[in-house]
């Protein structure tokens, strides 16, 4: 019991951390806020910049956009001009763009005429706002989907089998059946909502593939076709005499001329010159008051 009694208990003491652990420490805490303001500060600067450089990109590509928007509509708008011209010049001009169009209705009855009376005040219109003779659009419409008889003419208003590939970002009628250099497969088309639609839609496709421009404004239905087969439109190498016998059944090769028809018309030299009296005379047709 004594030697237990006198033994001794004591703890060890706690190590400190001295000065020098002091001054390593706050170091290694500057040098660590120096990094991340360095980095925080070039990280915003180069965000900035890249968000300006944008800002001037984005800007430039509207403003370019829009001038070319503002240059396709003032063409746009003297080609309408034009058929207003046409339309109001004279009973005999009137008679002539009468009798063009009855040839084409009376090669054909039933169904079928009824396709091209329907189809012809589109054609013409993209005839006037896109460049593309009347009479191509019409017989391709007739050749690639049979009068308007296919299923992706009467369901979802496609009257040319455009594909929908990854780019296009609109209504799609997919996995339709279709053949592919003579093999049958299946894809998507783009869908429109109506005739019109689809008729333009036809006319932005070819104009906003860029390898096709030869061919707008080209002087036959004819032509324009062999133009776009030429540029890789379809290797199918029955197409064009397809389009050819089409359009000499219905002859249709009478609406090649129903712009130049127009051009010296009453009021034409004025148009010609004067945007602001086409957009005038455009809109006095379509409210009725010319």
């Amino acid at each position: 019991m004594p030697a237990l009694a006198m033994k001794r208990y004591y703890s060890k003491p706690r190590s400190r951390f001295g000065l020098w652990g002091v001054l390593i420490l706050s170091n290694i805490l500057w040098i660590g806020m120096v990094v991340f303001l360095t980095t925080v500060t070039w990280t915003s600067t180069k965000l900035g910049t890249a968000v300006t450089e944008f800002y001037f990109k984005e800007k430039n590509n509207w403003i370019a956009q829009k001038q070319a928007k503002q240059k396709e509509l003032e063409a746009s708008y003297l080609q309408v001009a034009r058929m207003v011209a046409l339309q109001t010049s004279s009973p005999g001009d009137v008679v002539r763009l009468a009798s063009k169009i009855s040839k084409v209705l009376n090669s054909t009855a039933g169904d079928h005429r009824i396709f091209i009376e329907q189809a012809l005040p589109e054609a013409i219109r993209i005839q006037v706002q896109f460049g593309i003779p009347a009479s191509a659009t019409i017989s391709q419409a007739i050749y690639e989907s049979g009068y308007g008889g296919s299923t992706l003419a009467k369901k979802h208003h496609n009257y040319f089998g455009i594909k929908a590939f990854k780019s296009w970002d609109g209504p799609r009628a997919s996995s339709m059946p279709t053949v592919d250099s003579g093999v049958r497969t299946r894809a998507d088309f783009r869908a429109y909502a109506n005739l019109g639609e689809g008729f333009e839609g036809y006319a932005r496709f070819l104009r906003e593939s860029g390898r096709y421009n030869k061919a707008f404004y080209t002087s036959s239905g004819i032509t324009f076709v062999q133009s776009i087969l030429k540029s890789g439109y379809c290797p199918d190498l029955t197409y064009l005499p397809a389009i050819q016998k089409i359009m000499q059944k219905h002859n249709l090769v009478e609406l090649d001329d129903i712009i130049k028809a127009g051009a010296n018309a009453p009021y034409q030299s004025a148009w010609n010159t004067d945007t602001d009296k086409a957009q005038e005379g455009v809109k006095q047709l379509l409210d009725g008051t010319l």
